[in-house]
């Protein structure tokens, strides 16, 4: 099972900015659903105590505030991929000039 980028998940969302809440509603109830039943899906390779459990896993993070579960590094690293190319992609120039 694909979590990121599923095609289920992305036609909720676009469902629901569109106002069709109760389809949307359907719609993520299926994708949790397929997620539940999908076994691991944890991307971690640390063998952690809360490996495959995204409640915990998600709650420490954010009460530690340290750094991002591994699970959204990519959705991270692809989001400031974006911004740095409004600099024509010079963040990489940047930080080996800065570090």
């Amino acid at each position: 099972m694909r979590i990121d980028g599923n095609e289920l998940a992305i036609r909720q969302n676009e469902l629901d900015r569109q106002g069709h809440h109760e389809e949307a509603m359907a719609i993520k109830k299926a994708f949790l659903q397929q997620v539940r039943e999908s076994g691991d899906h944890c991307p971690c390779k640390e063998a952690c105590l809360h490996h495959g459990n995204c409640f915990e896993c998600v709650t420490l993070h954010r009460g530690h505030r340290d750094h991002l579960p591994m699970c959204m590094w990519d959705m991270v690293n692809e989001r400031l991929h974006q911004l740095s190319l409004m600099t024509e992609g010079t963040l990489r120039t940047y930080e080996e000039e800065h570090s």
